[in-house]
């Protein structure tokens, strides 16, 4: 039995730069001169935007479901977390570090995608009440956890309150390892509603 845990069991590498994504795909939309030209450009990203959106969501359920994991399995006997690269900050990487700019960059987005697909596909579209609430529910664990610049053991981790209230009955690692092994996090999303 080993004495740590993962701060990421690999999910890390699965999550795509949706802030940089979304602001190329915008610069490029700006570069067009006509309307016709940014509808057919919209068209062609709009299932990649959304893909990239799921994607993230599933990101941040992975990781509300791992630190549910760690955390849960390890009340008893806590674990050191390894690979926590925001212990290694400078005191003054970490009082300039803005963790919730990545989430809030997305919920600022969500209104702007529904709004952009109606005025340049002509098709409505609303984001899945689902991923608001993983959304929301990751922020919350993020505020709490003050972005993990100090997280350095399993009992560091504090759970949103209403994982703290659930018995989740998946097998979480098995879950996050089929994901890793398929290189796809949506699949988190199919144990989803373990978590919400």
């Amino acid at each position: 039995m080993t004495d740590n845990v993962m701060f990421d069991p690999g999910i890390g590498e699965l999550v795509v730069d949706f802030n940089n994504f979304i602001n190329e795909v915008y610069s490029q939309l700006m570069n067009l001169r006509t309307i016709h030209q940014k509808r057919a450009r919209f068209k062609i990203y709009s299932a990649k935007i959304e893909k990239y959106i799921e994607n993230n969501i599933a990101f941040y359920l992975g990781c509300l479901l791992w630190a549910y994991y760690i955390h849960n399995t390890n009340k008893s006997n806590p674990k050191d977390i390894v690979g926590n690269v925001f212990l290694y900050m400078s005191e003054e990487q970490k009082n300039d570090y803005d963790y919730m700019i990545q989430v809030n960059f997305m919920e600022n987005y969500f209104d702007s995608f529904e709004r952009d697909m109606l005025y340049y596909t002509g098709k409505k579209y609303l984001i899945p009440e689902e991923w608001k609430q993983i959304l929301s529910l990751y922020m919350e664990f993020l505020e709490k956890n003050k972005g993990f610049i100090s997280a350095k053991t399993t009992n560091d981790i504090v759970l949103p309150d209403k994982l703290k209230e659930k018995t989740i009955l998946v097998d979480i690692n098995k879950s996050i390892q089929e994901t890793i092994e398929k290189k796809d996090l949506t699949l988190l999303l199919n144990i989803s509603k373990f978590a919400l």
